[in-house]
Order: structure tokens, then C-alpha cells, then sequence
């Protein structure tokens, strides 16, 4: 299942829940990396687990900007176990968050899906209701987790959320591309909207505002 609620702890994300596609048995997601982080600082912390044979780098489509997470695939399935076994392990300062990758479909399948997304036009968000302090954000990339769409808002918009929430399959539990981001303050909530139609990790983040529940 995608991530539910997940309030900020002390400026962190709260790690991702394994989701319930398939989990490549020689690859893993890190996130919570650091921005000085490259190829061969990961493969020097990691050297105990196994031979990395390759890095795909989270990184906005247009700017190239890291988003502190990537893809690490190992030589064997022991690798990539010992890997995520050492989640919480300590590089450039700041403590990886490790799981398993989830096989979402085929390559071609998925940059059919992310060219389809980049064509999808955006359209301007409405009225702002009274009392809202929450996004609604479709579009969104299925490899999105809460480190990604905390590091989009820091960076962009110098804000931070105070929780985020994941809407996903009833039935299946499949993430469903889309999520809810609450702001602690009006000012932070306005900023962050001003991002709607960015590029959000190869795809435009399409945002609206969330009117809050009414009272029974």
C-alpha cells in the first residue's frame, strides 16, 4: 500500500510503506540522501552488502536537480537484502532510508505513461476556500514517496508540509497518483500552490486547493 498520513518529525519525512506491486529482488530505493552524495560514496557505504551496478538519481526533468533519492541496483538479491537490512545507516550525515523497489511494469510501458503525463495540460487552480490549508496533487509520478514530495516544496518553495496523504486503490491498495499535502500556515499553504503545473520528478504536478470538512 502507498504511504498514508505522514506528519513531518523534526524537519523529516516519515519513511514510505512498501507498496503492493512486485519487489525487484536486486534493487532498492534510498531516499533521505544527502545532496553531496554521489556514485561512489554509496558504493563505499554499502561495499559490505554487495557489488552496486548501477544508480538511477530522482532528478527534476528541466533543472536536473537531485531529489535526494534514487535507485540502487545490486550484483545479487543477498546484496540488496543487506542493503535494505542497513536502512537507517549513516552517509554524508544523514541516516538512508532503504526498502525494496517495486517492478511497477515494463520500461517502455512506464515512458509511455511519463510522456502521456508531460503532454497533460495543467489547468489554473480555482477560488481558494475559506479555512484551507491543504493541496490536492494529481499527476504525480507512481515512484513519488514522502521524502520526493517533501524535498519539491523545501526546494522550490522554501515551505514545508505539516503532514501529506496518499490516496490509493480500496480494493488493491495501488497507489492511485494522487495526494493530499496540509501546510501549517496560510502563507506556506499560498506558496506552495504557486508550484502548480512545475515539473514534479518528470511530470507537472497538477494542485488544487482541498476545502476543509465541514463540521457535523
Amino acid at each position: 500500500m502507498k504511504k498514508k498520513s505522514a506528519a513531518k518529525s523534526d524537519g523529516k519525512a516519515i519513511p514510505p510503506a512498501p507498496g503492493t506491486y512486485p519487489i525487484n529482488p536486486t534493487k532498492v530505493y534510498m531516499g533521505n540522501l544527502a545532496w553531496s552524495i554521489d556514485e561512489n560514496a554509496i558504493k563505499e557505504a554499502f561495499a559490505d552488502c554487495g557489488n552496486v551496478l548501477s544508480i538511477n538519481w530522482f532528478e527534476e526533468k528541466d533543472t536536473k536537480k537531485f531529489l535526494g533519492a534514487g535507485v540502487v541496483e545490486f550484483d545479487t538479491q543477498e546484496g540488496a537484502n543487506a542493503a535494505i537490512a542497513a536502512s537507517g545507516r549513516e552517509v554524508h550525515g544523514r541516516e538512508t532510508k532503504i526498502r525494496g523497489w517495486e517492478q511497477r511494469g515494463t520500461e517502455a510501458s512506464e515512458k509511455r505513461a511519463a510522456r502521456a503525463a508531460q503532454k497533460m495540460e495543467v489547468k489554473p487552480m480555482g477560488p481558494k476556500p475559506p479555512g484551507c490549508y491543504t493541496l490536492f496533487m494529481g499527476n504525480l509520478n507512481f515512484a513519488i514517496d514522502d521524502d520526493a514530495i517533501y524535498n519539491f516544496f523545501k526546494d522550490n518553495a522554501g515551505v514545508e508540509m505539516s503532514a501529506v496523504r496518499w490516496l490509493t486503490n480500496k480494493d488493491t491498495g495501488e497507489f492511485r497518483g494522487v495526494g493530499f499535502a496540509d501546510f501549517a500556515t496560510d502563507e506556506d499553504l499560498d506558496k506552495a500552490a504557486a508550484l502548480n503545473g512545475q515539473d514534479c520528478m518528470g511530470r507537472p504536478i497538477r494542485m488544487d486547493w482541498q476545502a476543509p470538512r465541514q463540521a457535523s
